[in-house]
């Protein structure tokens, strides 16, 4: 009989045992599961140290693209300028706008301090364009307004003399000038047209030497059209008083003519 009890005890001592160890395992595998989950390693997005370059340049680009609109605007509100000028101009400001979105691009996306300041240079560069463009193109309205302008005072002055010469009045004092005037406004036209082209041809994204060239060749022209306009202007003033000095002649009243001998008396 004890035996039997013995060998019940002993076997629920075992059992026993065997739940309490049951239990310790189970636990170990949650601790285990528990630490898994902690111990992973959390992402950490990577530093910019181009942050600070970076930003300015954006800031850079940025105000570049508010003054490209800001002359956009002027070139479409402008009275000197014509319709074909405003069309050709709007389309280098849209080629302009593009470009320096490129630029914004490559600042976005540069490695290095130098490719960021290199692509803010560049849309700086891209802006002074546009403002050439626009500031040459409207001078070159300007001188084509006052050729226009001389143009039609020409043609006035060659009418009137044209009516002094129908009444037999010698006018080659007047159309020596005149005919000056017409040779004068022909070069100051066609250093103008000169000009535009030069102006026109500033391409979207310059470098530093194509906006020296072009600002230099396309001025030069400006002056020449400059200097014809003046001489147009002088051969204007020459014209109009060789005119004015032959109508007043023509209002001179005629000499009266001289009385007649008296005759001699008879011997």
């Amino acid at each position: 009989m004890s035996c039997t009890v013995l060998g019940a005890g002993g076997s629920a001592v075992a059992a026993g045992g065997h739940g309490k160890a049951t239990s310790k395992v189970t636990a170990h595998s949650k601790a285990t599961a528990h630490s898994k989950v902690t111990s992973k390693p959390t992402a950490r997005k990577p530093v910019d140290k181009l942050a600070g370059v970076r930003k300015g340049a954006t800031k850079a680009l940025a105000a570049d693209a508010a003054r490209l609109r800001r002359i956009a605007a002027a070139e479409a509100a402008s009275t000197m300028l014509s319709a074909d000028d405003k069309a050709a101009l709007l389309a280098a400001t849209t080629a302009a706008a593009a470009a320096l979105s490129a630029d914004a691009g490559a600042v976005a996306a540069a490695t290095s301090a130098k490719a960021i300041q290199a692509a803010a240079q560049a849309g700086t560069r891209t802006v002074q364009g546009a403002d050439l463009q626009f500031k040459l193109v409207t001078a070159v309205a300007r001188a084509e307004g006052m050729a226009a302008a001389l143009t039609a005072e020409a043609t006035a002055l060659n009418d009137q003399a044209t009516v002094l010469e129908a009444a037999g009045t010698d006018i080659s004092t007047v159309a020596t000038p005149l005919a000056g005037v017409a040779t004068q406004l022909e070069l100051a036209l066609a250093a103008a047209e000169s000009a535009r082209a030069g102006a026109l041809a500033v391409p979207a994204a310059p470098s530093a030497a194509q906006l020296r060239t072009s600002n230099a060749g396309a001025r030069a022209s400006l002056a020449e059209a400059g200097l014809s306009l003046a001489a147009a202007v002088q051969g204007l003033a020459d014209a109009t008083a060789a005119l004015a000095a032959l109508e007043a002649a023509e209002m001179e009243p005629a000499p009266e003519p001289e009385p007649a001998p008296e005759p001699e008396p008879a011997p």
